[in-house]
């Protein structure tokens, strides 16, 4: 269930050209990148994409479409994004802590 340019695009009614798509691309891979660091020094961003898709999606979109409007993010991130990034912080505490892997099964119950 991975971001997509078309799909995020879509999302928020963007004409879809060579350069708007590279362009959404381009946000989304940074978001990716950004979301990892800001959780996890211990997984790659393909691994948190695969174990908590829904909050990981969620995350990475709340964000490239922030950088979108504003690339500087002059105001900082949205509260949206803020949300987002503590569910998954927390999701992926206490799994560390348990020590388990429930393959994110409870991740919606975190949103």
């Amino acid at each position: 269930m991975a971001v997509t340019a078309s799909e995020l695009m879509d999302d928020l009614h963007i004409d879809a050209d060579e350069i708007e798509t590279k362009t959404v691309q381009g946000l989304i891979d940074s978001a990716k990148e950004i979301v990892t660091h800001s959780v996890t020094d211990d997984l790659t961003a393909e691994q948190l994409e695969a174990k908590y898709p829904t909050l990981f999606d969620l995350a990475t979109k709340n964000l490239a479409t922030s950088m979108y409007y504003d690339r500087e993010l002059t105001n900082g991130t949205s509260k949206g994004f803020q949300m987002v990034i503590v569910h998954l912080s927390t999701k992926i505490a206490m799994d560390e802590k348990k020590g388990g892997d429930d393959g994110g099964s409870n991740e919606t119950q975190t949103v």
